[in-house]
């Protein structure tokens, strides 16, 4: 699809709708500034996602609306009837679980997740194991029927009870093996534990245990222990949330670069009955705040909502919001940001959760490959490269003295490091210790094929890389782009210095640093640190293998009663070689621990 000339954009607030060649919408947004924000769209520098959306996009439509509040209603209601392709599908209340008492002559109790409004509904709980094990165990009390209408209506023709009257899941009422009057008493039981009565049926179990007892009646007793029991197990299904009996839907919204998470937790009368999670990842990672309304709407069930929302995370378009959720919920609903009391201790146990779900989706994340993708593409951005790096190529050197001298190869396919293409090269060419002379060998024997068109045996260099990272600075990079031009390859290099994280780039004297936060910073350190400890590991082996025990008396310090404390401890050399600062500290002094670490582990 071609950029729409601004003439044709209303410079008003509104709604816009990205449609197909068949005119079916595959976006809604709002907007205070149409113009603006859709012109946006055709940005080159637009995420892929973008991209891909006006692809696909035959035109744009318009509404326009007398306020952005106003738009935020009709995107609303324009998401729910056409369900567009990019826009964040959310679930709504059908993925809680409930229990229901269906409205029939003889009335049936099953767990569902899709609920009818002529049925008696009690939940949501948390999961539907916990609906379930609740069910489970006041059948083994109350037996009525859980079976659907065809199989009821089967045995009825048959004039034979199924399996679960033999077990003593059912009473049969198929059959007529229960009077109407006595299957209705457990119904209303059933409806008097989920209605949060749970306590009294306990407490009148108890008597009623305690009275068989004292009769000596103690077989009838131990039977209503067990049923005591049930009971109880049931009630466990439902969580302790305050002390007080509030009812109230909590949410902890927690907000990241790329994506949001919310926590929430729904209460009555003082207990979580249910829980959801949500995470998603908007067109736009630019844009989250524009999502969070839809995040809150949908979160919310439609049965039994509470009249009151806690909210962490404050929306200037709160009077919007709630207007929303009231009609959906056919209740007047209030949404407070509280600090203290209450209902600020609730909504920090809900925080913290997000928080939590923030630290684990982080670390998923990062294989997640249209993550991945986008990481990359923010790298590319970053370093102004022809196209997105899928294959970096990462460089480092460590050497001491005239031997064991070792360059190390690393490479990241689509943000992934793959240690099955990771190679060691051991410095031939020269002696003495010179980073950058062992940065030209190192680079020269790797490209030397790709120059020649010559194929390897070896799959580590059968394809050439996107993006070449070498560790350190200025003169390091100098190194290796004239190992580039010397072979006649247009390959992009950088590097990176560890002090402040600089990188360096071609034809430019001083260098750039990217955003701390940043994914495309993420991955520039992940593959220098992968480099530098890949390539540490080989100079390790090399020279624990070439060194005996008394060599460590070499260090300043270090004398035969070190000698035989740090062996007593590791038992090996090698050991002693790959012990961290941590390790060594405890059983030496802190300065020789540095010294005999620094031993090991020094860079030249």
């Amino acid at each position: 699809m071609d950029k729409l000339p601004n003439s044709e954009i209303p410079n008003k607030p509104g709604i816009y709708i990205f449609k197909d060649r068949n005119e079916i919408p595959l976006y809604v947004g709002k907007a205070k500034n149409l113009r603006k924000r859709v012109g946006s769209y055709f940005n080159p520098n637009s995420p892929w996602k973008v991209k891909r959306l006006v692809s696909e996009s035959k035109e744009v439509s318009f509404l326009i609306s007398k306020s952005e509040s106003d738009a935020l209603l009709t995107e609303y209601s324009f998401i729910q009837e056409y369900r567009p392709k990019y826009n964040i599908q959310f679930k709504d209340d059908k993925s809680y679980p409930y229990i229901s008492i269906t409205n029939q002559d003889w009335e049936r109790v099953l767990v569902t997740r899709n609920l009818n409004r002529d049925n008696l509904n009690f939940g949501p709980f948390a999961f539907v194991g916990s609906a379930r094990k609740s069910l489970d165990h006041l059948i083994n009390i109350y037996p009525v029927r859980t079976c659907n209408e065809s199989v009821f209506k089967r045995h009825q023709k048959l004039e034979k009870p199924c399996l679960l009257y033999d077990i003593d899941k059912c009473c049969a009422p198929c059959v007529g093996l229960v009077s109407r009057e006595k299957y209705l008493g457990y119904i209303k039981e059933i409806e008097k534990f989920y209605t949060g009565h749970s306590d009294e049926l306990i407490s009148a179990r108890e008597d009623l245990m305690e009275q068989q007892s004292s009769n000596q009646n103690y077989e009838n007793a131990a039977k209503t222990r067990d049923l005591i029991r049930h009971l109880e197990s049931a009630r466990e299904s439902q969580i302790l949330m305050t002390s007080d009996k509030h009812s109230v839907d909590v949410i902890a919204i927690n907000i990241g670069k790329f994506d949001v998470i919310a926590s929430c937790a729904i209460i009555r009368n003082g207990r979580v009955v249910g829980e959801k999670k949500i995470k998603i990842e908007p067109l736009e990672p630019s844009d989250i705040e524009s999502y969070i309304s839809e995040l809150i709407v949908s979160i919310v069930p439609n049965e039994d909502s509470a009249e009151l929302i806690l909210l962490n995370h404050e929306v200037q378009n709160k009077k919007e919001i709630e207007k929303i959720i009231s009609k959906k919920t056919q209740k007047k609903t209030v949404i407070e940001f509280p600090k203290k009391g209450w209902k600020g201790e609730i909504l920090n146990t809900l925080i913290i959760d997000s928080e939590e779900m923030r630290r684990v989706s982080n670390l998923k994340r990062r294989t997640d490959l249209e993550f991945r993708t986008l990481s990359l593409e923010q790298l590319m951005n970053y370093l102004s490269l022809p196209n997105i790096p899928y294959r970096i190529e990462g460089y480092d050197i460590s050497n001491m003295g005239e031997s064991n001298r070792v360059g190390s190869m690393v490479v990241m396919e689509d943000g992934l490091i793959k240690t099955s293409l990771n190679r060691i090269f051991h410095i031939k060419s020269f002696s003495g210790q010179d980073d950058f002379k062992s940065i030209e060998e190192v680079l020269f024997r790797r490209l030397k094929r790709l120059a020649s068109n010559d194929s390897s045996s070896d799959i580590s260099f059968d394809k050439t890389p996107d993006l070449i990272l070498i560790d350190g600075g200025k003169g390091q990079l100098n190194s290796a782009i004239k190992v580039c031009n010397h072979l006649g390859l247009e390959i992009p290099v950088v590097s990176l210095a560890k002090k402040n994280e600089e990188v360096y780039l071609p034809n430019r004297n001083m260098p750039i640093n990217l955003p701390d936060d940043s994914e495309a910073l993420n991955i520039l350190t992940t593959i220098r640190d992968e480099a530098h400890r890949f390539a540490l590991s080989e100079h390790r082996r090399l020279r624990v293998k070439s060194l005996k025990k008394d060599d460590l008396l070499s260090i300043q310090g270090v004398g035969d009663k070190t000698l035989r404390v740090l062996f007593n401890e590791f038992g090996s050399l090698t050991k002693i070689s790959k012990a961290s600062y941590d390790e060594l500290v405890i059983v030496v002094k802190p300065s020789i621990a540095e010294k005999v670490y620094e031993f090991f582990n020094a860079r030249y």
